[in-house]
């Protein structure tokens, strides 16, 4: 019989809590939540895994379906700081199928790819896996916040994780599992792009995977950017938030439930 996975990886601690709202949202829907750690970042540069020393946050009556992988990716990463086109080409894709190499799959499991701050609704998850029933593979629709998990940026569809059948990309390590398939038409989550501190913002930008953006990594400028809504990446980009209330249907009932 078929299984469903969620998929995901991760490499800071702020990220924890979206680990943990995926696996609260999933959990009554999926047989494993896969979590992958890399010893490398997005640029290529060594890392230590740091799971283990956060494991404890995670609710215990739920981590029978937490699979966590440590993934020595240093023989298929390359060192890309200032090479966007590797980290893209090479890197991200060894990352986020890294966990081909370490599990079984038959041809008919589900998977769902996600990165960790792309978190699903728990009750969309009947809605996907009949759309994967039906195509195969197909791109979930989020929400987009930004800066805050009450902050939509309104008129913006984020599509790029993914629902797939595992034979859609069997024998094609590496690859991207993203940016593939028919796009649903519901919404089925929330993607909460730099929800985090200025300072983590800092250390994002000297690590993933857009090093173009590297020139604003300053804390002075970042804190701005959030106080006042404002997109420095990109002065062109029409960039207009909504402020929702924490108890916003939108927002995550998981995520919800830490605001308020």
């Amino acid at each position: 019989m078929s299984k469903v996975y969620l998929k995901t990886y991760f490499y800071v601690e702020h990220e924890i809590k979206f680990l943990i709202m995926n696996l609260v949202e999933s959990y009554d829907h999926i047989d494993k939540f896969i979590i992958c750690e890399h010893n490398r970042t997005h640029t290529g540069q060594p890392r230590d895994y740091i799971f283990e020393k956060y494991k404890d946050r995670f609710p215990e009556e739920l981590m029978d379906k937490v699979l966590y992988l440590p993934c020595d990716i240093s023989e298929h990463a390359v060192e890309a700081y200032d090479n966007e086109d590797a980290i893209h080409a090479v890197n991200e894709p060894v990352m986020r199928s890294a966990f081909m190499t370490n599990i079984d799959f038959d041809d008919e499991d589900i998977i769902l790819s996600v990165d960790a701050d792309e978190i699903i609704y728990g009750e969309s998850y009947d809605y996907i896996l009949s759309e994967v029933e039906r195509k195969d593979c197909v791109r979930l629709n989020l929400h987009q916040f930004f800066y805050k998990p009450t902050y939509l940026w309104k008129g913006i569809d984020f599509v790029s994780p993914i629902a797939t059948k595992y034979k859609v990309f069997k024998g094609q390590y590496p690859c991207n599992f993203r940016d593939v398939g028919e796009v649903v038409s519901e919404k089925v989550g929330c993607h909460f792009s730099w929800c985090m501190t200025p300072d983590e913002m800092v250390y994002k930008l000297h690590t993933y995977s857009h090093p173009q953006y590297r020139s604003c990594a300053d804390k002075k400028l970042l804190k701005g950017a959030i106080e006042n809504k404002e997109y420095p990446f990109d002065e062109s980009v029409d960039f207009q938030i909504e402020e929702l209330e924490e108890n916003d249907p939108i927002i995550p009932e998981s995520f919800r439930s830490m605001l308020i």
